[in-house]
């Protein structure tokens, strides 16, 4: 189906260039649960910033936004169904071959990024605890 998808961008002269761009390889899904999303959620998912869905980037959160308006403000753990929107919001900022020029990282450190920087420098921990994850590498 991806590659019809291309096929048909291609085809009818949008100009997509498929070389233009080579994503990041999906990192690993269950390191992403145990590690990345609690930080991210905790660090870009205030309703200020990430945890709305006027944003590109919108995460579900423990106590914050979720994805049933009644349990706004649930202190329960995230349901399976915003674990995988998060994956899938996640994956779609993973968009340079390089971890640290992908654009979630580039925007956590202050990168064109409106909220300023979420990490002071690639050596903070919590943004090497991002990039372990992003190199697939386990904590």
């Amino acid at each position: 189906m991806r590659a019809g998808l291309l096929a048909l961008l291609c085809a009818c002269g949008c100009g997509y260039d498929p070389g233009a761009t080579v994503p990041l390889a999906a990192p690993d899904r269950m390191l992403f649960e145990l590690e990345s999303a609690p930080l991210l959620e905790q660090r870009c998912g205030d309703s200020s910033c990430h945890g709305s869905a006027r944003h590109a980037y919108a995460l579900y959160a423990v106590g914050r936004r979720r994805l049933e308006t009644a349990a706004t403000w649930s202190r329960a753990p995230l349901t399976a169904a915003e674990l995988d929107l998060n994956w899938l919001a996640t994956l779609g900022f993973l968009d340079a071959p390089e971890p640290v020029r992908t654009t979630l990282l580039a925007k956590a450190l202050g990168r064109s990024h409106g909220g300023g920087a979420v990490f002071a420098h690639p050596s903070d921990p919590e943004c090497q605890a991002v990039l372990r994850w992003l190199e697939g590498s386990p904590p």
